[in-house]
This record gives C-alpha cells, sequence and structure tokens, in this order.
C-alpha cells in the first residue's frame, strides 16, 4: 500500500469526512482521492483552511484535520493552529515537509523548522523519521487532541514519503470511534465534603459555567444540579443555550463592556452578594474574566474541572479545587443532601437586555447590532446557528443572542483573530447543510479573510452573512477616545468597500438595506439556493458610553 494511502485510510478510520486546506507540491503524490469517502475542501488561504477545521472540532467535539504544503503553507497555518490550542479543539494538522536528503533549516528553499515552530501552540509537534511510524504517529496524535484539555497537534511529512510503499495493520479498516477523553482523577471524599460544606452554608452561590462543560457534555447534569440547589448560573459565551433566558436562575453570559451596551452596572448587582462562585468546566480563557466579579464581599471559589486548572496567583487561584468528571461530582454533593438557597430576582436587570432589544430608532439609515440582533433571535427556534467574527458588536451578540440549545451560538473567546467568521460559517454549514447558518461580522473583520466568499460560492453553502458596515476598526477606536485626549482617527478608519458588489464578484447574492423591516425581509425571502450578504450601515448606540464593565 502507497504511504499516501495509508496516511488517508487512518483519518477515515477515526471519521474524519473532510480535510481542509490549499494544496502545494506534494500534490503530485498526494491526490487526497486515494480512497473513498474523504472529501478535500480547497480554501483560498491556509488560515481559512485551518480555521474550518477547528471551528468544526469545537462544533462537534469532535476530531478535525487540515493540511498544508511546506514553508510557507505550514507558517500561514500558525494563526488557526493557535487558536485551536485557545479554543481547545481537536484539530490534527498535517504539513507537507521537504524531502527528506533535503530538510536544512533556514537554507533549502522552502525549508524552516515547522515543528519548533509549532511546538508551543501545540500539544505535540513532530516530524516523521520514517514512512513505517505512520499509524503509530497517527494513533498518538489523535488521542493527544481527544484528551482533555483537547488541542491541536501536528505532524510534519517529508515529502518523499507519500509514494512510498509501507505496511499496513491489519485492522486498518476497522472503524475507531472517538469521544472526548477525561483523564481518570479518582474523587477524594474529603474535597468532596469540603465542597458540601461550603455550598450548603453559603448564603449566595452563583455557578460559572465554563465552555469545557459543553465539550464533554456536562452541561445538562450542571443545570439539573442548579434546580435542585436553586443557585443561579452564569455561562461563557460558548455554553450559551443551557436553558432559556427567561428562566429565573439563568443569569444569561456577561461580558466586559456590559454595562455600556445595555445601559446598566449589571455586574455590582449580580456579584456584590455572591458569598460562593462554583467555576464548572471553566478556563480562564472563557473570558469570564475574575475582576469582573470582583465586587462586595470576599468569595469562596470552589473549581470542578475535567483537569487541574492552571492557576494565575494574582488573578484566578480557586480555594478549593476537585478534579474529575463534573457530573459525578454533582451526584455524589446532592447524595450528601441538597440545601435549596433562597430565590433571588434580576428582572430589573433582564428588562434591560429586553429593552435594548427593542430599540427601533434609525438615524441616517444606520442601525445598531442590537437591531440586528433582535432579527436572528427567532431563528434559533428552527435552530439556526449564529456565528461572530471578532469586533465589538460581538459583545452585543454574546449578551443579548438568545440560543435554545448549546449548539448554536459561537464566538471566538480565544485567540480572537479577525477573519474567523467566514471559514467558521463555512465549516458550520458544511457540517449541517439542514440548518440555517448566520454570520454577524464587522466590515473590518469581514473584509480581512473575504477571499473565501468563493469557496462559499463554489460549494453553494447557503450562509446568511450580515456585514455590520461603520468603515472603521471600531473597537480600537473607541480605546483611543477613551484613553487619549488626542487621537489617531487616521489609523482605524477605512475606506468604503462596496460588499454588494464584492458578494457579487464571488458568486454570491448581495444586498443593502437601510431598516430594520428591509433586513428581516432580506432573511426571510432568502430562498437558501446559495449564500446571501446582506451590507447593513452600522452605528453603535451606546458611543458615548463605551466603558469596560470592571
Amino acid at each position: 500500500m502507497k504511504f499516501s494511502e495509508l496516511l488517508l485510510k487512518e483519518i477515515k478510520r477515526r471519521g474524519i469526512k473532510r480535510v481542509f486546506g490549499v494544496p502545494g507540491r506534494e500534490n503530485a503524490s498526494i491526490l487526497f482521492n486515494e480512497v473513498e469517502g474523504i472529501e478535500y475542501i480547497t480554501a483560498r488561504v491556509e488560515f481559512n483552511a485551518g480555521i474550518m477545521a477547528d471551528f468544526t472540532g469545537r462544533m462537534t467535539a469532535k476530531p478535525q484535520v487540515c493540511f498544508s504544503t511546506m514553508g510557507p503553507g505550514a507558517t500561514n497555518m500558525t494563526t488557526a493552529v493557535a487558536s485551536a490550542m485557545l479554543n481547545k479543539s481537536p484539530l490534527v494538522f498535517f504539513s507537507a515537509q521537504l524531502e527528506r536528503g533535503d530538510i536544512y533549516y533556514n537554507q533549502t528553499h522552502q525549508c524552516v523548522d515547522q515543528t519548533a515552530i509549532m511546538a508551543p501552540i501545540t500539544k505535540w509537534s513532530y516530524e516523521l523519521k520514517s514512512t513505517q511510524e505512520l499509524s503509530q504517529v497517527v494513533e498518538r496524535a489523535f488521542t493527544l487532541a481527544m484528551t482533555e484539555p483537547v488541542g491541536p497537534v501536528h505532524i510534519a511529512i517529508p515529502t518523499d514519503m507519500f509514494k512510498q510503499e509501507v505496511s499496513a495493520p491489519e485492522s486498518i479498516d476497522q472503524p475507531i470511534n472517538l469521544e472526548v477523553i477525561v483523564p481518570n482523577h479518582p474523587l477524594q471524599n474529603d474535597q468532596i465534603m469540603r465542597a458540601h460544606n461550603i455550598i450548603s452554608s453559603s448564603n449566595q452561590a452563583l455557578f460559572l459555567i465554563g465552555a469545557e462543560s459543553v465539550r464533554t457534555n456536562q452541561h445538562e447534569e450542571v443545570i439539573n444540579f442548579c434546580r435542585e440547589w436553586n443557585i443561579p448560573y452564569m455561562t461563557a459565551a460558548n455554553a450559551k443555550g443551557a436553558e432559556p433566558f427567561s428562566n429565573k436562575l439563568n443569569y444569561g453570559s456577561a461580558s466586559c463592556y456590559m454595562e455600556g451596551i445595555i445601559g446598566y452596572p449589571a455586574l455590582p448587582d449580580i456579584f456584590t452578594d455572591v458569598d460562593t462562585l462554583v467555576c464548572i468546566g471553566y478556563q480562564y480563557v472563557d473570558d469570564l474574566l475574575p475582576k469582573m466579579w470582583a465586587y462586595g464581599k470576599p468569595k469562596t471559589i470552589i473549581n470542578l474541572a475535567a483537569t487541574p486548572t492552571f492557576s494565575i496567583h494574582d488573578k484566578y487561584c480557586p480555594d478549593l479545587e476537585i478534579v474529575g468528571h463534573s457530573g459525578e461530582i454533582l451526584n455524589k454533593l446532592s447524595a450528601l443532601g441538597i440545601r435549596r438557597q433562597a430565590d433571588r430576582d434580576i428582572e430589573h436587570i433582564k428588562d434591560y437586555y429586553r429593552k435594548a432589544l427593542t430599540d427601533t430608532s434609525i438615524r441616517n439609515g444606520r442601525l445598531t447590532p442590537q437591531q440586528v440582533i433582535a432579527q436572528v433571535n427567532p431563528y434559533f427556534a428552527e435552530d439556526a446557528i449564529c456565528i461572530t467574527d471578532i469586533g465589538y458588536y460581538r459583545h452585543h451578540a454574546i449578551l443579548l443572542s438568545e440560543p435554545t440549545n448549546t449548539s448554536q451560538f459561537f464566538s471566538d473567546t480565544g485567540l480572537s483573530s479577525f477573519g474567523t467568521g467566514l471559514p467558521s460559517a463555512i465549516a458550520a454549514q458544511l457540517e449541517f447543510p439542514e440548518r440555517r447558518v448566520f454570520l454577524l461580522c464587522g466590515d473590518g473583520g469581514f473584509h480581512s479573510g473575504s477571499c473565501d466568499l468563493a469557496t462559499l460560492a463554489r460549494y453553494q453553502l447557503p450562509v446568511i452573512i450580515i456585514v455590520m458596515d461603520n468603515s472603521a476598526f471600531e473597537l480600537i477606536h473607541l480605546y483611543q477616545q477613551r484613553h487619549n485626549t488626542d487621537i489617531n482617527s487616521d489609523i482605524v478608519l477605512l475606506d468604503k468597500i462596496d460588499f454588494v458588489k464584492l458578494a457579487e464578484a464571488n458568486g454570491c447574492q448581495g444586498v443593502r438595506i437601510d431598516s430594520v423591516q428591509e433586513l428581516a425581509n432580506a432573511i426571510s425571502n432568502h430562498d437558501r439556493t446559495g449564500p446571501l450578504v446582506i451590507e447593513v450601515p452600522m452605528r453603535y448606540g451606546e458611543h458615548d458610553k463605551f466603558r469596560e464593565s470592571f
């Protein structure tokens, strides 16, 4: 069997349906059609290909594969790999390397030390030394990628290996079902007792639910525990949707800019009287920052997670940590006796959320992010998916979107690189062709990677892209205005782009709207025969209230 065929068989048996990449010189030796059942998705740039794989892994909690050529192909992929590392995505990145007889790092054309470059942003980075070690290396790569905390692995393959004859394992055609692996940490009874005593003696506890709870499929047990004990909870952005926001225990998600967005200092109201915080499946990168809850009385912090937390002693240092399956921990706590807490009412805060979503005022034909989100929210009832790119508006979406389950709303709180929205939306629509996919993006982030509009059109993916255009890197502009008497607008204000023409030039439908009703009509009238780009002239309604909420 050829090495190229063995590689594809090894990834196929682990559930890989697609390889995302940009082909290069190695394509002379591996065509990616040697094995049936694997589709090669060609992106226009490696960053977008990598994000497609990264995001599919985040959505499905299943391993994904991206592939790049040597040299610049591999280095172009680094941002996507770093995104997978920070966002905890089970990504396996294969890259071509120069032929074994010509690997002289920084000397040979397109030859760089890929493993040294990738090592700091992966769980493991390895360059194959022999064709016969392929199966063993692939096994280790996928196991590491799927072990909590899940993350990316990199394998570099010298190009001359692809045509080599190799022996395949006898089991090569036997499927391997991969699930997220939570390391086995025996629970200590004394820790369970201590946690039970802390929570039982608490007057006002609050749960902070991180993305790990969703990734390891523990979120339903967490919600059930909160119901039993009558303890309210707040979710990370990527754990939204565990219950409707109308539920009295659901405090929604938080943002470091929420005070200006909803027009009310909600965090002091929420956290001042809290005496115990139970952080479950929480990681610092979830962006529920400790300084956001630093109000009022000192708080006892309990951390429940699949793996030991990275303690940042001057920022996040739990008083008690229990490592293991969250559901098992919570069941043991309830078995010791349930003490329901007194009801708490934050309806006055939720009223500010509702008010933000009902504003229909238009100024000079410009809509606010709140008005855009209000038009997307009803589609969650139809199991729509909403993805944000990076910008100030995404914090509006984190606060005001109303998903009905945890597989509907996604915002990159990890690396948060400009331009992640479009490849993420492509990945979502490929994985779930029957579901409606929305991409909320600003003009700056969207145009940084808009070349793959052509990929949307090529695969006829009916994504609805809403480009909120104010021709600026507005968040940076707001920071300038807040922290400086004299500002330099020239470096953050952008030339106007005609996004309708850009869409049409790439084979997509494009429309420009000037009212909330026109936006509603553009969405409802979309026939889903192909992608739609909606250009929305945008303004921020709370421009003069921009502030960090801590």
